[in-house]
């Protein structure tokens, strides 16, 4: 989640933001919702019951946790001029998303164990399960075009910020999902509704906020479009979670 350290040609004295950071110096604010919406709609699940956990889900879960917390330092750092530890974190920050994607695809064998389980969470059915494993191969695939796309495009300030800034948009959903699961548990206890249910309607808050910024900016920028989209695909977690073809084909491959 690097800047470039020269803008024009021009060498940039540390402490002295480059021309044109200034417009992203409330960035971080945003990002840090972000993170706090993720650290709450995990923390019933994951962050109270570390025991609980697997070694891949402590190690996605870390390495979540401390992408998102980059996300929020990375245009701090830039926007007040530190630019040279903005790089330095930016090669962190490379570490972390491929520990990110490695780890993702880790856990995903879990869904399709837990989908097969005949004691398994009412919540969470088996077409859940199985819908929601190919929108996490969905969100990790993106996850990792938006990263390398940040990447190459360090030349460019206002890619390399929209790039980086829409990985948000990949990691959001399972956080905002879980967060609306619990506000409907504690408020209205258990009912006739499920994951699929919850997942189905986090979707639109998303699309809808990827929405707003391309107005905002007044530009479909591809980084917002393909986030749109890849968040389009938990709106299809029932009909792909009911497909014998699709089921067929998670247990020949994670099983």
């Amino acid at each position: 989640m690097s800047l470039p350290s020269e803008l024009a040609g021009t060498p940039v004295a540390e402490h002295t933001a480059p021309r044109g950071l200034q417009v992203y110096r409330s960035l971080h604010l945003w990002l840090a919702i972000g993170l706090f919406i993720t650290l709450l709609g995990f923390a019933p699940t994951y962050f109270l019951n570390l025991r609980e956990a697997t070694w891949f889900q402590h190690l996605h879960g870390l390495s979540a946790t401390l992408w998102m917390s980059l996300l929020v330092l990375q245009p701090w750092l830039a926007t007040r001029g530190r630019l040279k530890r903005h790089r330095s974190f930016g090669i962190v920050a490379l570490v972390l998303a491929g520990m990110v994607v490695a780890s993702g695809l880790a856990v995903l064998p879990f869904n399709i164990e837990n989908a097969i389980d005949a004691e398994a969470s009412p919540f969470a059915p088996a077409t859940f399960l199985y819908g929601v494993t190919f929108v996490d191969l969905l969100t990790i695939s993106g996850f990792l075009v938006a990263v390398l796309m940040a990447t190459l495009s360090i030349r460019s300030l206002d890619d390399h910020v929209l790039w980086m800034a829409s990985t948000l948009f990949w990691v959001l959903m399972p956080a905002l999902a879980r967060l609306l699961t619990f506000g409907l548990l504690v408020t209205l206890g258990p009912g006739d509704w499920t994951l699929v249910d919850t997942v189905f309607w986090t979707a639109f808050p998303i699309l809808g906020v990827l929405i707003y910024l391309m107005i905002r900016i007044r530009r479909a920028h591809p980084a917002l479009v393909l986030a749109a989209v890849g968040n389009l695909g938990a709106l299809f977690v029932e009909p792909i979670g009911n497909s014998e073809s699709w089921r067929a084909l998670c247990n020949a491959v994670f099983l």
